[in-house]
């Protein structure tokens, strides 16, 4: 399995990140519409339906990564139940964290806010942006504040900001080899005689053409001079070179035969639906395993999010523990 793949399990772990995940339109009363159809309630605060459909909808517009991809009014029994729990998830950890004092809370408000701010251009496009997504400053501020708490409720409840020890991050590197693999490279060049309209007399004369294209690079042995006496050739003008790919970048029938070639040999016509080409290997790259200093710092954020996502979960179990949650669902 691919690291690539083994990170969609792991949770982002900053503040603000995981509240747009968790924290969905419900915390926030501005955004709470008139509608008081309870779904569930934790510790006395409800959950409106909704905020179910809002949160929903967001996984849904998010497709296939999320795991919804159709219409959230269309959802089973079962996703919708999966999106409440997540939902009482997030509202437990909501008031957990509210409840933590933090030091120097505006400070690293107006920190984080400049944090934001500079990356736009100036005041004025931060501000659109805010209207674009229909949040007043103060709505922005308020959220702001939740999730500089909420960062905070973190790191002293030691669910974030862990250290992983140099021996994990070396025995993960050694047991997962295979996810550090850079595949076999090759930089080819080519000739390419198109088709014409396609028709078989068309296609008959490329063959011939490209059959005597091969004759003259094996004979002259001079790549480039050959691409510019075929003055028709559409690859003429950079002599056809295409620079180091691996195996399922190029048409199957063309990295087949170029995959089979060694530097320096220049292959029969091949055929793929844009004419036939004839390959000349410029060089090969083997497979090799990436260095582990350029990995490491990856792998050390790799492990620490999944260990993060995992104290997470078991705190989220204890607080279900000591919680009052009343569901009203289906």
């Amino acid at each position: 399995m691919r690291i690539r793949r083994l990170i969609g399990y792991g949770f982002m772990m900053t503040g603000l990140a995981l509240m747009g995940y968790l924290f969905p339109a419900f915390v926030y009363a501005d955004d709470v519409k008139e509608t008081k159809k309870t779904v569930a309630a934790v510790n006395g605060v409800p959950i409106y339906e909704d905020a179910l459909d809002a949160h929903l909808a967001a996984l849904a517009h998010k497709g296939k990564s999320s795991g919804i991809a159709r219409d959230p009014r269309k959802l089973d029994d079962r996703q919708r139940r999966k999106g409440l729990d997540s939902l009482i998830e997030a509202e437990l950890l909501r008031q957990a964290s509210q409840q933590h004092s933090v030091g120097d809370c505006e400070a690293k408000v107006s920190k984080k806010l400049q944090e934001i701010k500079d990356k736009f251009s100036n005041e004025e496009a931060f501000l659109k942006s805010l209207q674009v997504r229909g949040k007043t400053l103060d709505a922005f501020m308020t959220e702001l504040r939740a999730g500089v708490r909420y960062d905070e409720y973190l790191a002293s409840s030691k669910i974030t900001g862990i250290a992983i020890p140099d021996q994990e991050v070396e025995k993960f590197y050694r047991e997962n080899q295979k996810s550090f693999l850079i595949p076999e490279q090759i930089k080819v060049r080519h000739i390419l005689v198109l088709f014409g309209d396609n028709s078989g007399e068309q296609v008959e004369n490329a063959y011939k053409q490209a059959c005597a294209i091969r004759e003259l690079l094996v004979s002259k042995k001079d790549f480039e001079a050959v691409a510019r006496e075929v003055a028709s050739c559409s690859s003429e003008g950079n002599c056809g070179v295409v620079d180091y790919f691996t195996r399922g970048e190029m048409p199957a029938e063309f990295e087949a035969a170029a995959f089979l070639l060694q530097p320096g040999e220049v292959s029969s016509p091949v055929k793929t639906p844009y004419g036939y080409h004839v390959i000349e290997v410029i060089d090969r790259k083997p497979e090799v395993v990436r260095q582990f200093s350029d990995v490491r710092d990856f792998i050390e954020r790799y492990l620490r999010r999944l260990l993060e996502a995992e104290k997470l979960t078991a705190h989220v179990v204890d607080l279900k523990k000591k919680a009052d949650i009343k569901v009203f669902f289906p």
